[in-house]
């Protein structure tokens, strides 16, 4: 028998937009998040299975399975955020990424 593997490059879309309460920005991905593993690595001050509270260089964060709340100044820091947390989890592939800016 012969088996074939087919290699297709993933694309991680990454989308911002400011929260409908406008003191933070909501960062999307279509790639689900390992809380469980997420507490070891991110050190959060609070971490449920279904939710990581954070400060991540001044900045505080929430992380749930796809989502992050991140109260920066702008979208494009919230974007870095999200890029750098995504990269220490071993998420992110930067080869393949897809931003999305809403």
């Amino acid at each position: 028998m012969l088996i074939y593997f087919l290699c297709i490059p993933t694309f991680m879309a990454v989308s911002v937009r400011l929260c409908s309460g406008r003191t933070a920005f909501e960062v999307t991905t279509n790639t689900k998040i390992d809380l469980i593993k997420a507490i070891d690595l991110l050190k959060p001050k609070v971490a449920t299975k279904h939710i990581l509270m954070l400060d991540y260089k001044g900045i505080e964060v929430s992380i749930s399975s796809g989502r992050m709340i991140i109260k920066a100044r702008s979208k494009e820091e919230s974007l870095d955020i999200a890029h750098a947390l995504l990269t220490q989890l071993g998420i992110r592939n930067q080869k393949h990424d897809k931003t999305l800016k809403q």
